[in-house]
């Protein structure tokens, strides 16, 4: 029998990093990049968010928890973080956790971060909270799916659980999920005991969840806890397919209730990573050129994901190949367009509002990109952040940073400093960019955007050159080899169990 820690008002440190990192891209995410909330804005902030981080605020009021804020920091995906980022928020993390006074700590990360010196973040962090707090502390946490799970983190958890869908439209449930569960420990019904296996391979595209070999993954995962008690959750860790980091890879991660239901949990996690392995040749896109979606697009507008620099894979967010082609193909359609371009940006707000400039845009990072020789008119320049409309992230502020906005014939780009999450119609709308008058929106983004731009036409992914393009090189890759599609090898899924921390609190 697990003693029982119910106590009315439990005091939960809440916390969140929340930063993709693309290992391959010349490109360092800076400290500026980062949106951060601290004390009670932490939590005014992020209440409503579809985010994990919302779920858990929301789960805390429910439960009557006093939450106790340390540092929200949200960037877009990018290059690793700089040390001194890292560092900075790290410091925010740990001034906290030093102090006491609480009885868990509950946190929102996305688990792919990266920094120049560190494989892992979330797993130095993790390490540090578990150093500071002891082993009966519990410590969860919610987790994006394209997470580095293999690099460490998960040995520092009570429990953690990661979207199952992407695109990620359940982030703010993941939250409600991981709440609940430490709600479970509290009331001394629930002492998770985790496995996990990993899969030395990259998905190469077919991996959204609501189609093809992930979600029959998911519906036998889902079958296998319905139908055993003893099944708490299963998570299915789609690495990002861009970060070298040790043992990089596919992970597939169980808890059981209690350690008495750990043979069952075994048995799930080896299921499903033999079924990724085993369907390892299904995850590829056959995505369409984009001169097809360009011609063959019906009357309305279409929303064209720039696959090969997406933003949200860690792309920088500097082609203007879409815009190029549309002005050759369709010369006659109106093209709204994000781009990273700082020297652009410096220009036009040199020139200042109203002001007509002749510009160079784009590829100002990517290797052997092209640039685009453009005139228009400055219609305005500021910093700042926007405000996500769509399911994904719904109600959380991310930073747009410095920009402006140029029109021209037939186009308006928003033009930034810093690669831009543009998979929300909100980025283009709180810079005050009219969508309703475009006849081609362009995206940098392969998934999410689908789930929010929808009603703005229709959504369409398109094969395009750039850093996030699903085309593995050998030299990237030195720490997570063997690896799949890069060489050839037998594989048997092995489990390990985590380890159980034993929570006991002070009623």
């Amino acid at each position: 029998m697990i003693p029982s820690l119910k106590a009315p008002g439990r005091r939960v440190l809440i916390g969140q990093i929340f930063q993709e990192s693309h290992g391959f891209t010349p490109l360092k995410t800076q400290l500026p990049a980062f949106v951060i909330e601290t004390g009670r804005a932490l939590i005014t902030a992020n209440e409503h968010a579809n985010s994990v981080l919302g779920g858990l605020i929301r789960t805390g009021r429910q439960e009557n928890w006093t939450l106790i804020p340390s540092i929200a920091a949200r960037a877009s995906p990018g290059g690793r973080v700089t040390d001194y980022a890292y560092a900075f928020i790290k410091q925010h993390f740990m001034a906290v956790a030093t102090q006491g006074g609480f009885d868990a700590i509950a946190l929102c990360l996305h688990g792919c971060m990266q920094t120049e010196s560190l494989d892992s973040a979330e797993a130095d962090l993790l390490k540090s909270l578990r150093a500071v707090v002891g082993n009966t502390i519990p410590i969860v946490a919610g987790f994006d799916l394209h997470a580095h799970a293999n690099g460490g983190m998960l040995a520092h958890l009570n429990f953690a659980s990661a979207y199952k869908t992407n695109p990620h439209a359940d982030a703010g449930q993941t939250g409600e999920r991981v709440g609940i569960a430490l709600n479970g420990i509290f009331d001394g019904g629930l002492q998770p005991a985790g496995c996990a296996a990993s899969v030395p391979m990259l998905t190469g595209g077919n991996d959204e969840t609501a189609s093809g070999p992930l979600l029959k993954l998911h519906q036998m995962a889902s079958a296998r806890i319905a139908a055993n008690p003893d099944l708490l959750d299963a998570s299915i860790f789609n690495v990002n397919p861009f970060v070298d980091g040790k043992a990089a890879g596919q992970t597939a991660l169980v808890y059981a209730r209690t350690a008495e239901g750990l043979p069952a949990a075994r048995e799930l996690a080896k299921d499903l990573a033999n079924g990724l392995w085993q369907a390892r040749r299904e995850f590829s896109h056959n995505l369409p050129t984009l001169e097809s979606v360009l011609n063959s697009a019906a009357p309305g507008c279409v929303v064209v994901g720039d696959f090969g620099d997406r933003v949200l894979a860690g792309g920088p967010g500097d082609s203007v190949y879409v815009l190029a082609q549309a002005r050759k193909l369709q010369p006659g359609k109106h093209v709204v367009a994000p781009v990273t371009d700082p020297e652009a940006l410096r220009n036009c707000m040199a020139a200042g509002t109203g002001s007509t400039v002749q510009l160079k845009v784009g590829g100002s990072c990517t290797p052997h990109a092209e640039s685009l020789s453009l005139t228009g008119t400055v219609k305005v320049t500021g910093t700042g952040n926007y405000r996500n409309r769509g399911a994904y992230m719904q109600g959380a502020t991310l930073r747009i940073g410095p920009y402006a906005v140029l029109e021209g014939g037939g186009f308006i780009l928003l033009i930034t400093q810093e690669p831009l999450m543009s998979q929300d119609p909100g980025c283009f709308l709180d810079c005050g960019i009219d969508l309703g008058k475009a006849d081609i929106i362009v995206a940098k983004s392969g998934y999410h955007f689908k789930i929010s731009f929808g009603s703005y036409g229709v959504c369409i992914c398109a094969a395009t050159p750039g850093l996030t393009l699903y085309e593995p090189q050998a030299e990237h890759f030195r720490q997570a080899r063997p690896l799949f599609p890069l060489d050839d090898f037998e594989f048997a899924a092995q489990v390990g169990d985590l380890p159980v921390f034993p929570a006991i609190l002070n009623s």
